[in-house]
């Protein structure tokens, strides 16, 4: 029997999964076994998200919740919002559960060794803080496996760049860089384990090589990276990025996008907004939304088809309907295949929070939906367009499956209980019935999967796999 239990609960963006993840293998190292069920936990973490108002209350939910169901496990916080947790006071008479232990993002690191970062046994004085400290180098979280089939893998951490609305510069510090070497030893043990697609992620990836020139550029990290891996892994896995900004689709960017032989067609765009006022006040004033357009009909000369996805703030203080209007109108031009539309919400301790002219909650929430209801639109254009290929390579998320078949389009009277979900190059969702009387094994469906289109949906592609299925 293993000493102790543990359940981990994760929210945010990609890189706060890898260090999830990290966090994981430590422990099962330490002899902790993960649990599915909080209630049999010894230990609970939460790995939070402070990017936005909704990602701070969804963390103090979360730590309500599981206190309640497991009131005698050590509860740890952690994430980007644990920060902001030490001047949190909940409403006069609201109950509150507080965490046993406070971890900041900079300190986060420590929990590999445990999590009782001290080697004490459990009961240490409630609300415990790790004093944060300066990092000095990359903070030290490496994986060898991971939870989903498509692994996120970490390659840089922090931002100096202060947009005006942005907390994580408050909460993850300054930018530091992965050395490339560590970067492909990782990426090599990942792709031999058997992972078919890894996403190279990192919190700003233009500022990657800024604190250690020596390792070049994110572009010059890309080159490197599929100059070694593709003549193992070019036929048989791919390579993914999390997020690039319009200001990287330059000459140089777009040459290494188009040379390399294992990226998939597909971009995430950090865009925020099209209009160069809103821009300008949010401290992103270095692109312009025509810089992404240039760069997009730049790359459909060597991708015919390209996903394409974006991050977009509506709301912002001082936006105005002609700021909203020139939004829509970029949506509209643009090859939108989704997009990530965020109400913009006040963050403590940035510029922002004091400035003039916020919008009534009510105004944000009704200008994001009809952002995201532009966005949708475009989706399904996005999805009808690839029913003209003959074949797509899917990467199955073999731990998941769609919760039913009418969910996504197929009538309950095919006799279908569930799909499998994975994604194909242009980071389409795509469901489909899995092999061998709907066994999903993970030798059976790991690689790159061919498969036919048969129909667009709300959620995705229904394809169909072919008889040679295994690419």
């Amino acid at each position: 029997m293993p000493a102790w239990k543990f359940f981990i609960a994760t929210f945010g963006c990609k890189v706060n999964q890898y260090e999830s993840q990290s966090l994981r293998e430590a422990w099962q190292k330490l002899g902790g076994e993960e649990c599915d069920v909080p209630g049999e936990a010894d230990v609970l973490c939460v790995n939070s998200c402070a990017i936005t108002a909704k990602g701070e209350r969804d963390a103090r939910n979360a730590v309500f919740r599981l206190r309640r169901e497991a009131p005698a496990a050590r509860l740890i916080l952690t994430g980007c919002a644990a920060r902001l947790f030490t001047e949190f006071r909940p409403r006069p008479g609201a109950a509150w559960a507080e965490p046993d232990l406070l971890v900041p993002q900079e300190d986060k690191s420590r929990l590999l060794r445990g999590p009782w970062p001290e080697g004490n046994a459990p009961g240490l004085p409630a609300a415990e803080s790790i004093r944060a400290e300066a990092p000095a180098n990359f903070p030290p979280f490496r994986i060898s496996s991971f939870r989903r089939a498509r692994p996120v893998l970490k390659v840089q951490d922090g931002c100096a760049h202060r947009c005006t609305y942005c907390i994580v510069p408050l909460t993850r510090g300054r930018p530091r860089s992965r050395a490339p070497q560590e970067v492909l030893d990782e990426a090599r043990r990942l792709l031999r384990a058997g992972h078919a697609e890894l996403m190279l992620s990192g919190v700003n990836l233009r500022q990657y090589g800024r604190d250690v020139p020596d390792y070049g550029d994110f572009w010059d990290l890309l080159r490197f990276l599929d100059g070694h891996l593709a003549p193992e892994f070019a036929d048989r896995a791919r390579l993914r990025i999390s997020s690039l900004e319009p200001s990287q689709l330059d000459r140089r960017g777009l040459e290494t996008l188009t040379a390399c032989r294992m990226l998939c067609p597909h971009l995430h765009i950090s865009l925020q907004h099209a209009s160069p006022a809103v821009l300008k006040r949010m401290g992103r004033g270095h692109y312009t939304a025509g810089m992404l357009e240039e760069g997009v009909a730049a790359l459909a000369a060597h991708w015919p088809r390209m996903g394409l996805g974006a991050d977009i703030l509506v709301g912002f203080p001082g936006e105005t309907d002609e700021d909203l209007r020139l939004l829509l109108e970029l949506v509209q031009r643009l090859p939108l295949s989704y997009a990530h539309v965020f109400p913009y919400s006040r963050r403590p301790g940035t510029a922002a929070e004091a400035f003039a002219g916020h919008l009534p909650q009510a105004l944000k929430l009704r200008r994001a939906a009809e952002v995201r209801a532009a966005v949708a639109r475009r989706h399904q254009d996005f999805l009808r367009d690839q029913l003209a290929l003959p074949r797509m390579l899917v990467a199955a998320d073999i731990l998941k499956h769609a919760t039913a078949g009418a969910d996504v389009g197929m009538p309950e009277t095919d006799g279908l209980s569930g799909l499998c979900k994975g994604v194909n190059e242009f980071y389409a969702p795509c469901f489909f019935r899995a092999p061998a009387n709907g066994t999903v094994s993970p030798e059976v469906l790991s690689g790159l999967l061919a498969a036919r289109p048969v129909r667009a949906t709300e959620k995705g592609l229904l394809v169909e796999l072919m008889s040679d299925f295994s690419h």
